[in-house]
């Protein structure tokens, strides 16, 4: 499905420029207008216009259907690059993306191209997965599809949906029966412009993404033809998970754009705002807590990338890793969003005096990433079903993935694996590659390879590693092994940070000449405040030096080249 565009930060690069300087109101995409969009909660139409015309809809399309997508880490930059002007326009096209994702990986060419003419027009679609009595549990679904003459009559209602309203396609999860009562679970595409006898739920009121189209569908006897049913050898519902695999992952760059928005905006303020006689960033404390912001968002960008790139190369271990990172990463990202609110001070409470008021609407816009496409809880409880398996693996063989090098390299010109979607499996059966692999390489890095002191963190992190792995092999013989209780909970965030510690590992190993990574005081403070983020942690100069660096040329905060 597929294949890395040559150096597809080109892409990204090229929509940056084109987007523009957020904070100019020349720019079609701004703050001060998607503010006051928020403020009358009105649909954001001219932006999604504004992003037809510059194309940003095709990478949302296969190659081979007439689009531009690419490698998944190429779409998930591009949406960050959104996401840090406007977090409800990138939320409405990505949900649009999340409704095609299920056709892309199992519908027949007709539906494929039938859905693709709607997305490279600029319309925008969604998935109906949930309903208001059953929530996320999506095998309680009741509404209903029973066969008629030429085709299916709907019935029920789906809840809590975005771009349910103004979305042309919906990709929707049913309780399809067949003529003998048989039911099942299956998907539909259904093109709502052909549709009749169907009633759209009023919008529904949030603290965040306020222009959002979060509304519903109610169905009455509507008629939709037999050619709306995605038919494939799984049951339905193999479709959805496994798109949602993917898309639990892209879901990051929702969370890295409002981040590098709330950091910027904070430091620009803290190098500009004086305060008894020195500025703010004269503070220590202002230099800790900035610095430590900065630390985290460049791993959340290596958890991001790392996730992004499994697609193509550990795909099979997607249950695990897009949940570790749709997790990890959101979290991370609003706690860390927290701490800069008390740098910024009274600012971030102000909804128009400090750059229209962008902080606050970024840090509610963004708490909403943790709720949808399965909830922080219903990640957890994901990633905990399968950490028996996993730690059993890890003690008893370890070995690198054979891509591992390609897999963490920064290098965006070298060639991607392409995505197999039948390699997609709902269940990891205890593989992780990434701490296997990382488990694997410390018993070949030699004292040359890396400084003491990363050796030491490296020691420590595999230390972590192993006692995780006795932990839950020792909860596995007590009454709190059932998958939702609190024990099993808890050592299930903590794979999440040890997930997030080797990717971090993994990267500074495979980047050796990277100009930050190869710095190795940075390298240490990115496994430091992954491994033991503390209020003692001091940033150290170089990683300070490297943020004004970055803020000064109003590059993206990356290690990536933008």
């Amino acid at each position: 499905m597929t294949h890395l565009t040559p150096d597809f930060l080109h892409h990204v690069q090229l929509l940056e420029n084109t987007l523009g300087d957020p904070t100019d109101a020349s720019n079609t995409i701004h703050f001060a207008r998607s503010v006051a969009l928020d403020e009358t909660q009105q649909f954001p139409e001219e932006y999604i216009s504004y992003l037809t015309h510059i194309g940003y809809f095709r990478y949302f399309v296969p190659q081979e259907l007439g689009g531009q997508l690419g490698e998944f880490s190429e779409l998930l930059l591009m949406c960050r690059a959104l996401s840090r002007r406007d977090l409800t326009a990138a939320i409405a096209t990505g949900q649009t993306m999340l409704g095609a994702l299920p056709i892309w990986l199992c519908a027949n060419q007709t539906q494929k191209k039938q859905l693709a003419k709607h997305i490279l027009e600029g319309h925008l679609g969604c998935l109906a997965l949930t309903e208001k009595r059953h929530g996320s549990n999506l095998l309680a679904s009741e509404v209903s599809a029973t066969p008629c003459t030429d085709g299916y009559l709907l019935n029920g209602e789906k809840w809590l949906i975005n771009n349910a309203t103004e979305g042309h396609t919906m990709t929707i999860l049913v309780r399809k029966y067949d003529s003998n009562q048989r039911e099942s679970l299956a998907v539909f595409l259904l093109d709502k412009t052909q549709l009749t006898d169907y009633e759209a739920i009023e919008k529904i009121n949030t603290h965040g993404i306020r222009c959002a189209d979060i509304s519903g569908v109610r169905f009455n006897n509507t008629k939709v033809p037999k050619s709306a049913l995605i038919e494939t050898n799984e049951p339905g519902m193999y479709g959805v998970l496994k798109a949602l695999q993917i898309s639990r992952i892209l879901c990051a760059g929702f969370s890295l754009g409002a981040f590098d928005t709330c950091l910027r905006l904070t430091y620009d303020f803290a190098k500009s705002r004086a305060l008894y006689q020195k500025t703010v960033l004269d503070m220590p404390t202002v230099k800790q807590g900035l610095g430590r912001s900065f630390a985290k968002l460049i791993v959340a960008e290596m958890v991001s990338l790392a996730s992004s790139k499994a697609i193509s190369y550990a795909s099979k271990s997607l249950s695990v890793y897009s949940a570790c990172c749709k997790y990890w990463v959101p979290k991370t990202t609003e706690l860390a969003i927290d701490e800069l609110k008390v740098i910024l001070g009274a600012r971030y409470y102000l909804r128009e005096e400090y750059q229209a008021g962008i902080f606050q609407k970024m840090q509610r816009d963004n708490a909403v990433v943790s709720l949808f496409d399965g909830s922080s809880q219903l990640n957890l409880g994901l990633i905990s079903s399968q950490t028996n398996a996993i730690a059993a693996k890890l003690l008893a063989q370890v070995e690198l993935h054979q891509d591992l090098e390609l897999w963490f390299s920064l290098d965006t010109t070298k060639p991607v694996a392409n995505l197999d979607s039948h390699d997609l499996s709902i269940n990891n059966m205890g593989n992780d590659p990434v701490l296997s692999s990382f488990l694997a390489i410390t018993e070949q890095l030699h004292e040359h390879t890396v400084t003491a002191s990363l050796a030491q963190q490296f020691a420590v992190l595999k230390q972590q590693i192993l006692s995780w792995c006795d932990c839950v092999q020792t909860l596995q013989h007590s009454e709190q092994n059932e998958p939702t209780s609190i024990a099993r909970f808890a050592i299930t965030k903590q794979y999440t940070q040890l997930f997030a510690a080797s990717c971090c590992a993994l990267f500074i190993v495979y980047n050796p000449e990277h100009p930050l990574l190869s710095n190795n005081t940075i390298a240490e403070d990115l496994l430091q405040v992954t491994l033991n983020d503390s209020d003692l942690f001091e940033p150290s100069e170089a990683l300070l030096h490297t943020l004004n660096t970055q803020h000064q040329t109003q590059a993206i905060y990356s290690l990536l080249n933008f």
